[in-house]
């Protein structure tokens, strides 16, 4: 672009869309409509930008004349990089360059305002939740958790322009070993928040590895222990026999039909039931917490069977929690996966698989036991097929708690 006028008419159509102005000057333009000169330089044979300015607040002849001034000079080897760039993000011209140069320029006072990690991410974090950028709150929590827990000790009181690659692989290393799926996320949020940075002129280049340069290593996928839906009914009579209190064992049996996470269960508030009709509705999450809400985040009820509402409503109301053995705290999850380990070797989220199995061959309409699960939809169907299909799930609901109990009329109608 030669001219001022095609600059100022010209929109990116493309996040950092580059177009040439001449002796190694260019324009780069970003989707929010802001567009930046920069310079093409070879240094110790590598090439590098140098940030001249934004448009319009420097025009292209200031533009230029600024370059061409830069190109002596460091041709002349009488100033280095980062004295350079920190006197270009004050001055306006070519003159007021050569003038602020003069006066020697401390390499830190045009870098005052950059920030550290921390508040740049805290930053880009913000203007993610603004946008709503994840759909659900339990995503919208992850990387904030996974920078508090992974990233900030390292790098988070490191101004922007100081850190290197070497410091990011240092810490990010290790992680991918130990948990590559939680490294390549904050990995990717990192690059992000390191690209805003470059976009204002704070740092050179991005410092963020790629993710394929790191080792991961190779692991065998796991599945969750799940019980054959044939032995729900074996279980149910082992329930019936064993030495755990009513209040865990209702919590047990719940956990199997409603087939909810066993934090969620044991976390339920007697405010959140509707004892007169079974609905049990878990609220939408806040950004703060998610143990005992649904992992998508949203609001979601679900209905207890009736064989399971008479016991439940019966349980004394000590405190907000149903599921409560001394009256003031919920039981302990971990005490329901302990207790479903003494029957057989299952996990609670096993009895997803054995919910959805039991539904495939009993021909139960896959889309309805997703909704019933709260299943993350996909394609089609989390566009389309938007139906929460209660009144089907609470159908559904005592039809599988009466095959629990070994009660299989829909077999017996056939």
């Amino acid at each position: 672009m030669q001219t001022d006028t095609a600059i100022r008419k010209w929109t990116a159509t493309k996040n950092q869309e580059i177009h040439r102005c001449g002796d190694g000057l260019y324009i780069r333009g970003f989707l929010s409509g802001r567009k930046l000169f920069q310079l093409r330089i070879s240094l110790n044979h590598k090439r590098r930008w140098i940030n001249i300015g934004e448009y319009p607040d420097k025009s292209l002849s200031n533009a230029r004349e600024i370059s061409l001034a830069v190109k002596r000079l460091l041709k002349s080897g009488e100033l280095q990089t980062d004295k350079l760039q920190a006197a270009l993000l004050r001055v306006r011209s070519a003159n007021e360059l050569e003038a602020e140069l003069s006066k020697g320029v401390d390499s830190n006072a045009g870098r005052l305002g950059i920030p550290t990690f921390e508040q740049a991410f805290r930053d880009w974090y913000s203007l993610q939740l603004q946008a709503n950028t994840w759909r659900h709150k339990a995503s919208a929590r992850f990387p904030l958790t996974a920078y508090e827990l992974h990233a900030d000790k390292h790098i988070g009181n490191i101004r922007m322009d100081k850190i290197t690659r070497p410091m990011i692989r240092e810490f990010m290393q290790p992680l991918f070993l130990s948990n590559s799926e939680t490294a390549r996320k904050l990995l990717g949020y990192m690059y992000k928040v390191f690209e805003v940075a470059y976009d204002n002129g704070f740092i050179d280049g991005n410092p963020c590895p790629r993710k394929d340069s790191f080792t991961v290593p190779k692991r065998k996928i796991q599945h969750s222990s799940s019980l054959h839906y044939s032995r729900l009914q074996e279980l149910w009579e082992w329930l019936d026999e064993a030495s755990f209190s009513q209040v865990v064992k209702i919590a047990m049996r719940i956990a199997v039909v409603t087939t909810h996470r066993a934090s969620v269960v044991a976390k339920m508030r007697w405010d959140h039931i509707d004892c007169d009709t079974g609905k049990w509705t878990v609220p939408e999450a806040p950004i703060s917490l998610s143990e005992g809400f649904m992992k998508s985040g949203r609001e979601f009820s679900v209905q207890i069977p009736k064989g399971l509402l008479e016991p439940l409503s019966a349980l004394p109301k000590r405190c907000e929690f149903v599921f409560s053995v001394d009256g003031k705290k919920p039981i302990n999850a971990e005490t329901l996966r302990r207790n479903y380990q003494k029957f057989d070797n299952i996990t609670t989220h096993g009895f997803r698989n054995t919910f959805k199995t039991w539904c495939l061959n009993n021909n139960i309409d896959g889309f309805l036991a997703d909704r019933y699960c709260d299943h993350a939809l996909k394609g089609l169907d989390a566009n389309y097929r938007r139906n929460d299909l209660y009144a089907q799930r609470a159908a559904l609901a005592d039809r599988y708690y009466d095959y629990c109990q070994g009660f299989e009329w829909f077999i017996r109608r056939k």
